[in-house]
């Protein structure tokens, strides 16, 4: 990703790496939320998440993690704002596209304090 952009806007690619304890996820200590699949839930949470211009998030998570919500993924989130297509057709397409990849999302201070930089 980092070779992408510097290809696209210039510069030097730099990566930063981190680590974290994934049994943070379960220890009760973080509100979690996790999304195993693209669902009309994860689709209908991306989208209101894209829709906020506010400075305040929409939820009070502190770690998400769920599949990515990528410039592909976003051209569709795009079309169903417009109308274009309906929500089922939304994750119809979605689900064809190559693979599925996850991340995670650090949404507190406290939330990013479990990472280690290596």
């Amino acid at each position: 990703m980092a070779e992408s952009k510097v290809a696209f806007l210039g510069g030097t690619p730099i990566v930063t790496r981190f680590e974290f304890d994934i049994s943070i996820i379960d220890s009760g200590l973080f509100k979690v939320k996790t999304f195993d699949s693209y669902t009309e839930e994860w689709a209908r949470f991306v989208y209101e998440n894209r829709e906020n211009f506010s400075d305040s998030p929409i939820h009070d998570f502190d770690i998400i993690y769920g599949p990515i919500a990528n410039d592909r993924i976003g051209a569709q989130i795009r079309n169903f704002k417009n109308g274009s297509i309906d929500l089922e057709e939304l994750l119809k397409r979605i689900k064809f596209l190559k693979g599925i990849t996850f991340q995670y999302y650090f949404g507190t201070e406290a939330a990013i304090k479990t990472l280690h930089k290596l």
